[in-house]
């Protein structure tokens, strides 16, 4: 519900803070005291389009934000699809502030949005409705899911759109392994080379970086053999002169000659034993890096730089590294594969689809079934709550169809294979037309109260503003207007802009728009009423001018009456 607003220099106001309860609150005024700017800053804080002459002259930035509490579960839900998270006192704050310019700044929780974004946040909580503003009640998209959330179909409609979504993908993949003779053959003479292209070079793992390396060895032979002899006879076997390894093998022949003597020469011994072996070991294998004395150095150059320029032009074709070509070649592989076998995939798919098809059909049926006897619950409970608002003559009526192609066969969506209208039919013998080609705006009016009443928690919106509802109606229509709106209070949050004495008198709370002059200039305010301050707004609404004793006394019986419903 909307909470708290706040507004700064838009039209006449100037500064302006309101609380609003739960329940049905009335707001009423003089002509011009600034009811309809409350309406226009509240459509601009929900994303509508602002026209710049809305900020107030003399003023760079408008500005008008509000707190949302008390949110269901469901609203909760949807917001956090659109990515708004609740903040920590479980409220969304919105913002949005417009310049002189005509730049606007909008957001959410201290958080900056898109208008997009604010305009589908701002239709989960709050349903805006004037004598000339109904179009939600006109938006056929949103039928279905009020008449399955009226029946209570969500479930069922899920299990649906699980067999939808399992036939239309494999349509989709039907689809696509169907696709142009012409264009498979394209495709598979262009895999084939490159399989064969990425086969005959017999690529390995790793192979790349080997010949790196053996192509810095090999280039840096001459120098790399001097300094492998050097490692070699200075270890291990030296023509001129003792090797260490020697050296070591003398010490440790004496070293084991002492032990007769020297208690610690055998460990010592030991010790030297295993350094000889170790290098003994090394120098093998530093000898073993060289290349064959005996091969061409030049010659394997050659080799080298030849398989390196094909691992190049591979690279360069089909991925930065021969692990990616190699990956490439498997992915090309399978895809092949697909289109050579393409033909029998198709026929399991297409055994599939008749499959999803029956299940999607079987559930579809079950919706129309419970759609139908739901339509035909709201179409009589709709015209009952639109007679009581004097409109004896109108019939509502919720018409549930089935969807065909132009060659007769059902159409399946992902919300079954209905096709749901809202239809009217104002005078008796008349053919019931779409609910969006009525004319007046306030029979419009009428009918959406008469709906909300009916789908109160169908679409989870938890604020109503009406605005001049009871606008060229009776005072016996408007009183029965007044009684549907507190109804609604009792569920709702519900918000009245009114002329009406009847409407005012049956809200709960009663608030005064009223416009002041302040240094020479109009600023409006508005102030939630005390039962004496509703006595004198009713009779003021009623009487005009001169204000009788006893139009007070029937503002105040009006008051009473209400009390009692």
């Amino acid at each position: 519900m909307l909470t708290s607003m706040h507004i700064e220099n838009i039209a006449v106001i100037k500064s302006l803070d309101v609380d609003f309860p739960k329940g049905f609150s009335a707001l009423t005024g003089e002509t011009g005291a600034g009811k309809s700017i409350l309406i226009d800053s509240l459509n601009m804080l929900l994303g509508a389009k602002t026209e710049r002459d809305l900020v107030r002259t003399g003023e760079n930035i408008a500005s008008v934000s509000a707190i949302f509490s008390d949110i269901s579960s469901e609203t909760v839900e949807k917001l956090s699809a659109l990515g708004i998270e609740l903040d920590e006192e479980e409220c969304v704050f919105i913002q949005r502030s417009v310049s002189a310019d005509g730049k606007s700044k909008s957001k959410i929780n201290g958080c900056t949005y898109p208008l997009s974004v604010l305009r589908e946040v701002g239709n989960l909580l709050v349903n805006i409705h004037g004598q000339l503003d109904n179009r939600d009640i006109f938006d056929e998209k949103t039928y279905i899911d009020l008449v399955d959330s009226y029946a209570d179909l969500y479930t069922l409609r899920e299990k649906y759109r699980e067999e939808y979504k399992k036939m239309t993908s494999a349509l989709s993949e039907i689809e696509r392994l169907s696709s142009d003779e012409r264009e498979k053959e394209r495709k598979t003479e262009l895999l084939s080379y490159q399989i064969n292209d990425i086969e005959s070079a017999e690529l390995k793992a790793g192979e790349e970086e080997e010949l790196d390396s053996e192509k810095k060895m090999l280039k840096n032979f001459r120098q790399i053999a001097k300094q492998v002899s050097t490692v070699y006879r200075a270890l291990y076997k030296n023509d001129k002169g003792m090797s260490a390894t020697r050296l070591v093998d003398i010490a440790h022949d004496t070293l084991e000659s002492m032990t007769e003597f020297v208690p610690e020469a055998s460990e010592y011994a030991e010790r030297l034993y295993e350094i000889s072996f170790e290098m003994e070991h090394i120098a093998e294998n530093v000898l073993a890096a060289l290349p064959n004395e005996h091969s061409d150095p030049e010659k394997r150059l050659d080799e080298i730089e030849t398989r390196l320029d094909t691992i190049h032009k591979l690279k360069r074709k089909y991925g930065s590294t021969v692990e990616q070509i190699l990956e490439y070649l498997d992915k090309s592989k399978k895809e092949l594969d697909e289109i050579l076998l393409s033909d029998d995939r198709i026929k399991e798919l297409e055994k599939e689809v008749v499959v999803y098809r029956a299940n999607a059909l079987s559930l579809a049926k079950e919706l129309s079934e419970k759609r139908s006897l739901a339509a035909k619950e709201l179409s009589e409970k709709i015209t009952a709550e639109i007679r009581f608002l004097d409109m004896e003559k109108v019939k509502f009526s919720v018409d549930v169809s089935s969807l065909y192609d132009i060659k007769g066969e059902i159409v399946f969506t992902k919300d079954g294979t209905d096709k749901i209208e809202f239809l009217v039919s104002t005078n008796p013998g008349e053919p019931p037309k779409a609910l969006s080609k009525i004319a007046s705006g306030g029979e419009a009016a009428r009918i959406l109260l008469a709906m909300k009443c009916v789908l109160t928690s169908a679409d989870n919106i938890e604020t109503l503003i009406f605005d001049e509802i009871d606008t060229g109606v009776s005072g016996k229509t408007s009183q029965k207007i007044g009684i549907k709106l507190r109804e609604l209070g009792k569920s709702l949050q519900i918000l009245s802009i009114t002329h009406s004495a009847q409407v005012a008198a049956t809200a709960e709370n009663h608030f005064k728009i009223k416009k002041n002059t302040v240094d020479g200039r109009s600023e409006t305010e508005v102030n939630l009423l005390d039962r004496e301050g509703r006595i004198a707004e009713i009779s003021r609404i009623m009487g005009g001018v001169n204000i009788t004793d006893k139009i007070r006394d029937s503002a105040a019986e009006m008051l009473e009456t209400a009390e009692n419903l």
